[in-house]
């Protein structure tokens, strides 16, 4: 219901009988309406502003240089213990034999700063 059509309404009658219940009720209800329409468009509004910060933050992370992926935690073999420094050699085996790209793959190793690939690039010469 219109409130403002019926307060015109009411304006314009001469009649002095008016149901105080009845329009009481439907400007309550007049009131819910409104309001539960404004709680909604708000919502919808942080819902968005949430996944735009969400989507922009997620494809920020996004990148096509893996060399961000696999040189974040790894250290010179020198200084690693004999364990890692074996995992480290069977992770780069396991990569060179199921590549379907070996250069693609050396290259990666040497851009991670593999220690024997630098070798194998300077020749031996350390």
């Amino acid at each position: 219901m219109n409130i403002e059509k019926e307060f015109k309404n009411i304006i314009q009658s001469h009649n002095q009988t008016i149901d105080e219940k009845n329009f009481i009720n439907n400007l309550h209800l007049e009131l819910k309406r409104r309001y539960a329409k404004k709680i909604g468009f708000l919502n919808g509004v942080s819902a968005a502003a949430f996944l735009a910060i969400f989507g922009f933050a997620s494809i920020s992370q996004l990148t096509d240089d893996f060399t961000v992926y696999a040189s974040n935690d790894l250290q010179a073999l020198e200084v690693m213990d004999a364990e890692t420094e074996e995992y480290v050699y069977e992770i780069a085996s396991y990569l060179v034999d199921t590549s379907d790209d070996i250069w693609e793959t050396i290259i990666f190793l040497d851009e991670i700063q593999y220690e024997p690939i630098i070798a194998m690039n300077n020749r031996g010469i350390e």
